[in-house]
């Protein structure tokens, strides 16, 4: 049995978090959570008291027992032989419900599997487990409200069983019901068999959509692995991974940056790099974009030290727009030159193009008309490497328009002009251009003629 663990208090978290600050300069995120651990749908309806305690409560105290348990003339446990024949009945059970379902009977379907549930008790902890993370699935993309909910009370009871077994503090939980009893504990005290199966549980709370469950696993998982590196490093981005996509932003990026200090901490380039691009992810996601740039700096000092220009254009590009959004204009106009630069040397033509155009519009909203007309004179021929007709005619109308801007209507005329020659090829926005270059004729023509 493993010795007695406890779960981090909040003024350990709080050190945690100061030693991140610390070591990696990164402002911490609040805590961002924003989504529903059974989420919206399975929500719309409340259990019946009467089902959920009939579901809950153990078949061997009811009366009259269900047909499929044999009657004992005296107290005793079920024979191997009686526990088998009882499974080849559920077994049955299981069958039937999936006719039902698949005949657009789903109500009688999942009663036979609440009753298959709720018998499978009587032989094993494990059994029951399994076939609620069977059942799970089904009752989820059925969108059984009531099931779902059932089947997270249970499960809520199995993993605050485990939870005894492992010396944790148990909580009780929706009303207090779901305490769970030793005996149904799934935990073994055999740490490979253990961690398998929380595994399993974790997957299962995820499947329900109960987040705070899943992640309560994940952290004891974490902590039972603290001795096996490999496993626990994959527990943790795990667990990352399923904050992210809840939207618990904060929790993500503590989690990565404990992950990104060992590698550092191990020389482990190939798995700073990994995490650096994960932290820069989730810090985007969550808006804290001067985080981002961090990260992202970071990683570039990375790419440097290795030689990996190649890498350059991409993340210069993702920095320069982080600055862009910040309103730091100086700071993005150099990254989007350097991104520039070197997207053109490795012939990266689609991140070139898309630093012009996004470096033409910066420079347009800085009023800085003459070299916005420049960044787009530039996106012509990078768009034409590209063999993107469609953005070539683009180029030239941004072009055309900052020409008739200026004034100069003659060199916004040819730019349409040439607009309208791709536009023609490719089937699109004619009439548009055909409109742009009316605008500009009469003026233009009474230039030509002065000449």
């Amino acid at each position: 049995m493993y010795t007695r663990l406890r779960n981090a208090t909040g003024l350990a978290k709080a050190a945690l978090q100061t030693i991140l600050r610390a070591r990696f300069g990164y402002a911490l995120l609040g805590s961002m959570l924003v989504a529903s651990s059974l989420g919206t749908s399975v929500r719309a309806q409340q259990v019946d008291p009467l089902l959920r305690a009939d579901f809950l409560a153990d078949p061997l105290m009811q009366a009259p027992r269900d047909p499929l348990l044999p009657e004992l003339a005296v107290e005793r446990d079920y024979s191997p032989l009686e526990k088998q024949a009882i499974a080849t009945d559920l077994d049955q059970l299981d069958q039937q419900a999936r006719a039902l379902l698949a005949s657009g009977q789903a109500g009688e379907a999942f009663a036979l599997w609440r009753r298959e549930l709720k018998l499978r008790r009587v032989l094993d902890t494990n059994q029951e487990f399994d076939a609620i993370a069977r059942v799970a699935d089904i009752a989820w993309a059925q969108q059984r409200s009531v099931d779902v909910q059932l089947l997270t009370l249970r499960t809520r009871e199995l993993w605050n069983a485990a939870k005894t077994s492992l010396g944790t503090e148990r909580e009780a939980q929706l009303g207090g019901i779901d305490m769970g009893e030793p005996e149904d504990s799934l935990i073994s005290g055999a740490a490979t068999a253990d961690i398998a199966t929380l595994n399993e549980l974790a997957n299962t709370f995820t499947t329900l959509r109960d987040i705070d469950s899943a992640v309560e696993v994940y952290e004891q998982l974490i902590l039972l692995s603290s001795d096996r590196p490999k496993t626990k490093t994959a527990q943790q981005l795990t667990l990352a991974e399923l904050h992210v996509a809840w939207f618990q932003f904060a929790e993500a990026t503590n989690l990565y940056l404990v992950l990104l200090n060992e590698a550092r901490t191990n020389n482990n380039t190939a798995q700073e790099i990994e995490y650096l691009q994960r932290l820069a992810h989730t810090y985007q996601a969550a808006g804290s974009l001067t985080n981002a740039v961090r990260a992202q700096t970071d990683l570039l000092e990375i790419y440097r030290d290795q030689r990996a220009e190649e890498e350059f254009p991409e993340l210069m590009l993702a920095i320069a727009q982080n600055y862009r959004a910040l309103n730091l204009h100086t700071s993005a106009i150099d990254y989007y030159r350097a991104a520039y630069r070197t997207a053109q040397q490795f012939e990266q033509f689609s991140f070139s193009a898309q630093v012009l155009k996004d470096l033409g519009e910066l420079y347009e909203s800085l009023a800085l008309t003459d070299e916005a007309l420049g960044a787009y004179t530039l996106l012509i021929p990078v768009e034409q490497q590209a063999y993107n007709d469609y953005g070539v005619m683009n180029a030239h109308d941004r072009v055309g328009q900052l020409q008739r801007r200026q004034g100069n209507d003659f060199e916004a005329l040819k730019a349409f002009q040439r607009a309208l020659v791709l536009a023609t090829r490719l089937g699109v926005q004619e009439d548009y251009f055909v409109e742009q270059i009316e605008s500009v004729t009469p003026s233009s023509l009474g230039s030509a003629h002065s000449q």
